[in-house]
């Protein structure tokens, strides 16, 4: 009897580690661009509140990435990164300690205005998914790289069209679908299998371009949406049928919209540069329209991302210079500060990490709405000289950064 007690009493042991560990493993996941929950929100917790006069330690780096302005993706113990390599869109995995596990071409490079890949990586269930900049969709297996599927967004079927800039969409998940935004005259946003890349359902096209948005999942009402932006319009789009449910004009310099809309409550706030006035505006009961809220000169941010925290948002601007934070329901800009210059940003455990474009300046600051709280600077020691508009990424006790072909991961856990 005690030996049968024994023997139960080891494998509760071991059920209970397997779940912590499968746990662990969970929160420690930044699937997509932007994050799990397409938020710019990390799980992680315990990391260093302050950094050291040099930075954080730097952990491994690689120079072979290809040139691009992509980030990264961390799942299933892996990291997933893409870039121009030799004129090919290239998407590369490594383990977390930094060795190289697979490189697979995925079609031509982009020799247009700013050469060089935009998509992240999107990972969901031993696949990899990514869209070249040239709009060329494609799944691999995570494990060896191994091409599954593609979709030409060009193509005869589809007949897509982006701004002069290129693809720089990273795909939306959303249970059995991978959906995304082709544009042009034919479809406005497709939901495909995401295993087979088969269509699932169109959404009809409203005769205009692909911007350079990556949308999310919000749900509103008892409704599922696919919130996005397309070159004139922030979208609402019906994730199960794909019926476009409503639209919001919002027209900036070159078609520019970059920037994941923010959703809360049923408001949406959006974001562009150039010195464009953001906007927030409130879906109304049946979700088939959008009014506006409110209209200012708050933070005009081009394509670095934002952050919504207990109803502020943080982020850059570009002509509205500086670090903001704003009452985003009132559009009432708290503080601003403009020792932290145009970049993108992301959040982990209490703190701002945003990395500046010119320089690769990276500063902590403090998330807080009542003032502006410096914790630590150091500079990117990069050698490429393109403008460093990749996104940083925490997870797992990391700090990730991209520029051009470079990968700099550094450890940021409070040991």
């Amino acid at each position: 009897m005690k030996k049968v007690c024994s023997c139960i009493t080891v494998l509760a042991a071991v059920f209970l580690f397997s779940v912590f560990c499968s746990a662990e493993t969970k929160d420690a996941s930044w699937p997509a661009f932007n994050g799990l929950n397409h938020d710019n929100i990390s799980p992680d917790k315990d990391l260093l509140k302050t950094w050291p006069e040099e930075g954080p330690k730097l952990l491994w780096s690689f120079d072979k990435c290809g040139k691009g302005y992509v980030g990264v993706t961390v799942a299933d113990n892996m990291v997933f990164t893409a870039g121009d390599l030799k004129g090919k869109n290239t998407i590369t995995a490594f383990d977390l300690a930094g060795k190289m596990l697979w490189q697979t071409e995925s079609g031509k490079g982009w020799t247009g205005s700013y050469p060089g890949e935009r998509s992240s990586p999107v990972y969901s269930e031993g696949i990899v998914y990514q869209l070249s900049v040239v709009g060329l969709l494609g799944a691999f297996d995570a494990k060896t790289g191994r091409e599954i599927w593609t979709l030409n967004f060009k193509g005869s079927e589809t007949k897509g069209s982006v701004g002069v800039w290129g693809y720089s969409e990273s795909v939306t998940i959303d249970g059995n679908n991978l959906l995304c935004m082709p544009g042009g005259k034919n479809v406005l946003c497709l939901a495909l299998d995401k295993k087979t890349g088969k269509q699932v359902w169109a959404t009809e096209s409203i005769d205009d371009n692909a911007s350079y948005c990556s949308g999310s999942i919000i749900e509103y009402k008892g409704k599922r949406m696919f919130l996005t932006m397309s070159a004139k319009y922030a979208l609402g789009i019906d994730a199960k049928t794909g019926k476009l449910l409503w639209k919001f004009a919002y027209e900036t310099p070159y078609d520019v919209h970059a920037t994941t809309p923010v959703f809360l409550d049923g408001y949406v706030y959006i974001s562009s540069g150039y010195g464009t006035q953001d906007k927030c505006f409130k879906l109304d009961d049946n979700l088939s329209a959008a009014t506006e809220v409110w209209t200012g000169k708050n933070i005009d941010n081009h394509h670095g991302g934002v952050v919504l925290l207990n109803g502020y948002i943080y982020g850059t601007g570009d002509s509205f210079k500086g670090l903001h934070c704003l009452d985003m329901k009132a559009g009432k800009k708290v503080w601003s500060e403009k020792s932290v210059t145009k970049g993108s940003i992301t959040y982990a455990d209490g703190m701002l990490y945003c990395y500046s474009e010119k320089g690769g300046k990276v500063t902590l600051v403090e998330a807080n709405p009542k003032e502006f709280k410096q914790a630590g600077t150091f500079q990117v020691k990069s050698e490429g000289k393109d403008l460093f508009w990749n996104h940083p990424v925490v997870v797992g006790g990391k700090l990730f950064l991209r520029h051009e072909n470079d990968l700099f991961v550094y450890d940021v856990k409070n040991k």
